[in-house]
């Protein structure tokens, strides 16, 4: 039986792939996350070169923005279109203004979605090196820091919004500056929910980052 490849137990990749003649086992080093998220991070390796095992997908929780559409029937819902974009679609299909309270149910319906997908894709525990490591893999911060520190850190020096994590995980733009970021947001209206009772802790700890500096200036 051939040793193992100390490179993939280390690091969950391996320069020489298929040709490398040591084994490749389960890595030390593995991210478990829900197959959405997995599927987009494994398409973007080996460039970013992020450790992954994937899981078997929670069917409650895969597609909750998808879910939230459905109820608003005959409206086509386009998965391939900004989710924002296709609510104020749809407001407009059904006749709403932003004072109708259907409209506003509706929002805030959009939210509980989009802060529970958050969840789904990037996990709740601020203390779980395994979400920041996905969230430095969707980012493509390489190589990923293999301590929570680290990870926690660099994390919070990327400029991105929040919305793009869970709308756009496979193209998330990151930005040169925090008022780079704030006229992207304006101008695309791409606004994440600042409380919400669904939020855990890794989305309350960006939130807090991201948010605050950003007021801090005006905002």
């Amino acid at each position: 039986m051939p040793a193992s490849c100390f490179q993939f137990a280390k690091q969950g990749y391996c320069k020489a792939g298929e040709d490398c003649r040591f084994e490749h086992g389960p890595s030390d080093w593995s991210v478990l996350v829900s197959s959405p998220i997995a599927d987009v991070v494994l398409r973007l390796m080996p460039q970013r070169q992020v450790p992954i095992r994937r899981v078997r997908r929670n069917k409650r929780t895969a597609s909750l923005i998808e879910k939230f559409f459905e109820q608003y029937p005959p409206f086509d819902y386009d998965s391939s279109q900004p989710v924002m974009s296709e609510f104020w679609r749809m407001c407009h299909y059904f006749g709403w203004n932003k004072k109708d309270e259907e409209q506003q149910e509706a929002r805030e319906e959009l939210k509980d979605a989009m802060v529970q997908q958050f969840n789904d894709f990037y996990g709740t525990d601020i203390e779980d090196i395994n979400s920041w490591q996905i969230l430095c893999g969707v980012l493509g911060i390489s190589p990923v820091p293999q301590e929570l520190k680290a990870c926690r850190e660099v994390v919070k020096r990327t400029h991105v919004n929040i919305v793009d994590l869970v709308d756009n995980v496979a193209h998330v733009e990151v930005f040169k500056s925090l008022q780079d970021l704030r006229t992207y947001t304006i101008e695309e209206s791409k606004y994440f929910p600042k409380e919400n009772a669904y939020a855990g802790g890794v989305l309350k700890f960006l939130l807090r980052e991201i948010l605050n500096p950003w007021e801090g200036r005006g905002g």
